[in-house]
Order: C-alpha cells, then structure tokens, then sequence
C-alpha cells in the first residue's frame, strides 16, 4: 500500500496471555510495510503491578534508542492512587507522547481524572482506552470524561468490538473521541467508516495481537477514496499527536 503510514496502536513485551511483542520484529514490520512511526506502549508482563512501572521504563528507553521511529505512550493504572500519578508524572517528564488505560487492568473511570488533569489543557497529547463489551469497557461510561475534558484526544480502541454501532455513534456525537478498528473485522470496521467518516478512524496494527499486512489489507478493501485512506493512515494520527503544526 502505497503513502504514509502511522501505526497508532502497538505492544512490546511478553503479556500474561501470551502474547509477545518484540522489539526487533516491529521494526521489521515497518521496514516491510513502509511505517513511517509506530505508538508503542507496555504489556502486563510480569513485574507490571501497581502501576506498569518496569514495562514504562523499558518502552521510553526504545523509543529513546529509535526516536524517529517509535512513539512512547505511559500505561497507567488509576487505581493505584497517588502511585498511579507519581509514576505518570515520571513517564511524563521522560517525554513519553500519550497514555494509554484498559479498565481490565482495574480501575474506575472516575479514578483517572487525577492524571487527566495534569495534561487537560494540550490537544496534542492523546489517550488511548482499550474498550469492548466487557464489563467496565463500554464506550459510553467514558462519556462525562469526553464532556469534562474537550481539549484530549481519546481513541476507542478495537472500536468496542462487540458494541461497534455504540462505538460509531458516541464518536460521531464528541469532536474530540476517534477510534482504532484494529482486530475488529471488516464489516464492522465498515460500519464505523459509513456512521463516522473517515475524519474519525486511525489505522493501528495492535501487534502482537494482529498484523500490519491484516489490518492494512482491510482498509485498501474498504476505502476507495484516497483523501480518506490517507486520512486513516497518516493524517489523522499526525493531528492529535501534534505533528501536523
């Protein structure tokens, strides 16, 4: 597929599932599928708890090592409380580039706004939030945080996979909620296109779990126009990071 390409949506580290994203084998797969810049962030591995203090550490230190390449984010746990901000705050200072939250991981959606405060006022910092219609993952708790906080950026991750037609229409209803379909199948992936346009979707790999060549063969099926693809693949990601100014 030809064009600029950001992966908005990546992991390294072996998880407790048994899914191992490897550093060397992403950077391949950018090599292969002409990525331009991947967001990166933590698995729960083992030593994660409270607060994916070790996983953090070791993903700032790649994208220090591939600065042009990879794009830190922090993975927190709200739950954790003061540690939770703490090591936020450390991510922070180390220059990582978003956050990403999965409810899984045990939290509150209420819990996170002690550190969405810290960055509440950049538009250029974005949140990405593992949902799905598992308990506690549904697009629609995360509404009073989009209402409370206009200015972040949130992407629904997986598109909210079995609550894809929820997922369209609570990003359609907020200018600053987009998703990610990654692992979400085409049909899906296709109703979002057509509920939300193309404006509010961006193209993410979510390796280990998936594959670039999978999830980029899905949008050159399902968009024919190229203003949009290119929307998808570059344009969008470039805007809520900031890299677009």
């Amino acid at each position: 597929m030809a064009g600029r390409i950001i992966d908005i949506h990546s992991h390294v580290g072996l998880s407790q599932d048994g899914g191992h994203g490897k550093l060397e084998v992403l950077l391949a797969n950018m090599d292969t599928y002409g990525i331009e810049k991947t967001v990166v962030f933590a698995t729960d591995e083992d030593g994660y708890k409270p607060t994916y203090e070790t996983p953090n550490t070791k993903v700032i230190t790649m994208a220090e090592e591939h600065p042009e390449r990879l794009i830190p984010f922090a993975r927190i746990v709200p739950s954790a409380g003061e540690i939770a901000v703490k090591e936020f705050e450390r991510c922070y200072a180390r220059g990582v580039k978003g956050l990403k939250l999965k409810p899984l991981d045990g939290f509150e959606v209420q819990q996170t706004t002690k550190i969405l405060d810290i960055f509440s006022q950049r538009n250029d910092f974005p949140v990405i939030i593992h949902t799905a219609h598992d308990e506690g993952c549904q697009p629609t708790l995360w509404e009073p945080v989009f209402h409370a906080y206009p200015r972040i950026n949130f992407v629904l991750a997986h598109g909210s996979k079995d609550l894809y037609k929820v997922c369209a229409d609570v990003i359609k209803k907020y200018p600053n909620v987009f998703v990610d379909t990654t692992t979400l199948s085409f049909n899906r992936t296709r109703h979002i296109y057509e509920t939300a346009g193309a404006r509010k979707i961006l193209f993410g790999s979510d390796y280990p779990y998936s594959h670039p060549a999978v999830e980029l063969k899905k949008f050159e099926v399902l968009i024919r126009d190229q203003k949009d693809l290119e929307m998808i693949l570059f344009k969008n990601a470039e805007t809520i990071l900031g890299m677009s100014k």
